[in-house]
């Protein structure tokens, strides 16, 4: 079981591993031209930001507060 802070320490080939090996998608949403997909792992969530055009992973952002949520619930 993968904890917030060992998430954060890892590579961008290990976060990819831990998202999508141990995460539950949550919802997607857009911003700035990127497809952001959410995931829950534990007790946190993580956004990975997509650029189709390029077609790969832009960056990974791991958050505990519930209030980064608001970005999927009010739309």
């Amino acid at each position: 079981m993968i904890t917030f802070y060992d998430f954060n320490e890892l590579d961008e080939v290990g976060k990819a591993g831990a998202v999508f090996t141990e995460g539950l998608f949550v919802d997607d949403r857009e911003e700035g031209g990127l497809k952001v997909q959410l995931y829950r792992l534990n007790n946190f969530y993580v956004e990975v930001f997509y650029d189709a055009a390029a077609n790969k992973i832009a960056r990974y952002q791991a958050f505990k507060s519930a209030g980064n949520l608001a970005n999927y619930l009010l739309r």
